[in-house]
């Protein structure tokens, strides 16, 4: 029996009305089960002014993973991939302090381009007194590409204050794999500088990823001495430390990468621990290394650990309160003020966003925790993840949708004031992440 014309009209009616309500149904529920991740920090937080933000480059294109080095004659260095970790490593230079940039990368060394991950940069001083610049750039197997293999790490050193660089040396990738013996039935793979095998016995290439994610000097009988300890993690995520020296000619040497948390495997693999900062301690603690590492598994919230001994061993790991949650933390001292800033990207672990989303962590902010190095070292002893910890926390940047691709950031603080870089879609309406700066003293905002 056809349908009458009024009986259409009802079933149409019926129908957006169902659809209507449904729609509201479905936006109140999304609403109401929104989470914002500075909700969650326990200490209070304040939103860093637009007028002491500015732009390092936008191009449109996606630009990530930004790093800073100051040198001894002031200039200040900013390097990133043109990409999502690989790509050619761009460097912008400023010689006031970041309120001007000028690209440089038509000066950069040939080996510079296709770089396979985020570069680092560290300003190294000696005991003689001279410095040296160093970048650092991880070689790992990227799934989606096999243009890109593990191949170690690739490091480039500049003697005089980033004028001219050095072409990439490669260390502990397939050239190293090639001179290494085949694995015999002695090889002890608990050994902590036991090298990784295929299954045929053969050694592999290091599979590095953010190389040196923390790059520290190092102490003997209390005074400082030319080694630097770097840490790196693989995609297993056991996480390495090699140590820097020079030669009598000026060339860096790489020890062979060791295991450092191999006495606390149980965490490390459960966490995913990687992305390792360790931060010396100020006077009169700077026996102390302090280490806060990304929890990458979103099981946990981040970890903190102190060494007493330059990073031989490390006490029992402990999860950080919400407010220094996140991923890829820097520390920079205000010797100024006597206080601690810690940039990182802010991650809640556990809280989906909304109850749509299928992640299982909420973020989309760059931060920086401002506390004191008394603060870690006491919460490191005896701290619960539900302390308060530290005095603020800084949101720097907000990405527009509200994603977690943000945060890695360049960090440096001279004469009380700091200059911090990051990557993101910090602007409404921008498609692709650009490199963002916050130029500004603590009075500014606390």
């Amino acid at each position: 029996m056809a349908l009458t014309k009024k009986k259409k009209i009802i079933i149409v009616a019926v129908t957006v009305l169902a659809v209507l309500i449904a729609a509201i149904v479905l936006t109140t529920v999304y609403f109401c089960t929104q989470n914002d991740a500075p909700d969650f920090v326990e200490i209070p937080v304040v939103t860093l002014p637009d007028e002491y933000k500015s732009t390092i480059s936008d191009t449109g294109a996606y630009l990530g993973h930004p790093d800073f080095v100051l040198a001894d004659d002031g200039s200040l260095y900013c390097a990133y991939p043109a990409g999502h970790g690989k790509g050619d490593i761009i460097m912008q230079k400023s010689t006031d302090l970041g309120d001007s940039w000028t690209d440089i990368s038509a000066t950069l060394p040939d080996s510079w381009e296709k770089s396979q991950e985020t570069p680092t940069l560290y300003n190294l001083h000696f005991t003689d007194g001279s410095s040296k610049l160093l970048l650092v750039s991880g070689c790992p197997s990227w799934a989606e590409d096999d243009e890109y293999y593990a191949n170690g790490f690739n490091c480039s050193v500049s003697s005089d204050d980033g004028k001219t660089w050095t072409e990439f040396e490669n260390f502990y990738g397939i050239e190293w794999t090639n001179a290494q013996p085949a694995k015999t039935a002695d090889v002890d793979e608990n050994d902590p500088y036991s090298p990784n095998y295929d299954e045929n016995g053969n050694v592999l290439p290091y599979d590095v990823i953010v190389s040196m994610s923390s790059l520290t000097q190092l102490k003997e009988n209390g005074e400082y001495v030319d080694k630097w300890m770097g840490t790196f993690h693989d995609y297993d995520f056991y996480n390495y430390t090699s140590i820097l020296t020079f030669d009598e000619d000026g060339n860096p040497h790489w020890s062979q990468p060791k295991k450092f948390l191999h006495r606390q495997r149980d965490i490390e693999s459960k966490a995913n621990i990687c992305e390792i900062e360790i931060a010396r301690a100020a006077a009169p603690d700077d026996d102390k290394l302090i280490l806060i590492g990304r929890g990458n598994s979103r099981v946990t919230n981040s970890l903190i650990s102190v060494s007493s001994d330059e990073g031989e061993t490390w006490s029992e790991f402990r999860e950080l309160p919400y407010a220094l949650t996140g991923d890829r933390h820097k520390a920079e001292y205000d010797e100024s003020t006597g206080k601690l800033l810690i940039s990182f990207r802010l991650v809640v672990p556990g809280v989906k966003r909304n109850i749509f989303d299928s992640s299982n962590f909420t973020g989309g902010y760059w931060v920086a925790w401002v506390g004191t190095f008394d603060d870690l070292l006491a919460y490191a002893e005896n701290g619960n993840k539900t302390d308060k910890l530290g005095e603020k926390l800084i949101i720097l940047g907000e990405t527009n949708d509200g994603k977690a691709d943000c945060g890695y950031s360049g960090t440096i603080c001279k004469d009380g004031t700091f200059v911090l870089s990051s990557y993101g879609k910090f602007r409404k309406g921008v498609k692709n992440p650009y490199i963002m700066q916050a130029k500004f003293r603590l009075s500014d905002v606390l």
